[in-house]
């Protein structure tokens, strides 16, 4: 009977001890910043779309990429807090909206120099963007469907899209009533997180990666974003061709089908629009 009474507390005691706030944390990182970041563990995953998704580009090829190495991403895209804490002004579009708000109206150039100011404040060199494959990685969050939760059913502004109108500010609740189409971005960490506890991996603000890319295929004669890195068992993929940077997430003024895991967008490295943030990544 005792050794019973034993096994049963001790039960208890590891049940308590890996569900206490102080352990669940052991995968959260937080700089000096204030910056939360999640550990994100290695893996391989399906990256793009099948060719049955709903309002698929025709550069998302499905491929499997292995992620060697477990990295932190960035809890939330980086606050406009944030960003005047370190920097020291705030360039946002949406500045006097309040610190809890993404920063916008961010170039890749600017996301870049604000992570090199971070690196020397912080005597490191283990801040950088995600790279695109990581960032799909961590958006699916171990799922093969459109968005973390589900399918995409709709491009209507006008109708929810149920797999992400709890995780994502996006046309449909960013702005379409009261009042009637103000359209702007909202406070982070507002909205649901995925299952890996990444919030605002879809809408609020779009997000700049490491990745560059061309603007278009001249044999397929097509536009839109160009890699070569859309291949088979490749291993931590990250394109350097290309006057280009790529921008993943979709943005608070756009429909479902820019919110997808796999949809690619382009802007020049200077380019600045009041939809552009960016989060980061921390090396181990």
């Amino acid at each position: 009977m005792k050794h019973y009474i034993k096994l049963i507390v001790t039960a208890f005691f590891i049940l308590f001890v890996f569900h206490h706030p102080l352990f669940a944390q052991t995968n959260i990182f937080k700089n000096k910043l204030g910056m939360r970041f999640v550990l994100i563990p290695s893996g391989n995953f399906l990256m793009g779309s099948p060719k049955t998704e709903k309002g698929r580009q025709w550069n998302e090829k499905r491929h499997r990429v292995i992620i060697s190495k477990s990295f932190y991403m960035g809890e939330t895209e980086v606050t406009q807090g944030q960003w005047e804490k370190l920097v020291g002004f705030n360039p946002s579009s949406f500045s006097k909206l309040g610190k809890n708000y993404p920063v916008d109206t961010i170039s890749w150039n600017e996301a870049m120099e604000f992570i090199r100011v971070l690196n020397k404040w912080e005597g490191t060199l283990k801040y950088r963007l995600p790279t695109e494959a990581e960032w799909e990685y961590a958006s699916r969050a171990g799922s093969t469907s459109a968005f973390a939760n589900g399918p995409v059913t709709t491009f209507s502004c006008n109708k929810p899209e149920p797999a992400i109108v709890n995780m994502a500010w996006y046309c449909y609740n960013s702005g379409l009533q009261n009042p009637a189409r103000d359209f702007k971005p909202h406070p982070v960490k507002t909205k649901a997180p995925n299952k890996w506890g990444l919030y605002d991996m879809y809408g609020n603000v779009q997000e700049w990666v490491l990745d560059s890319c061309k603007w278009r295929d001249i044999w397929k004669a097509k536009v839109g974003v160009v890699t070569d890195t859309y291949k088979d068992n490749i291993i931590d993929p990250l394109s350097k061709t290309g006057k280009h940077k790529i921008v993943r997430g979709g943005g608070w003024y756009q429909t479902s089908k820019y919110q997808r895991s796999a949809y690619r967008s382009l802007y020049k490295p200077s380019a600045r629009r009041n939809s552009l943030g960016f989060r980061i990544v921390r090396m181990q």
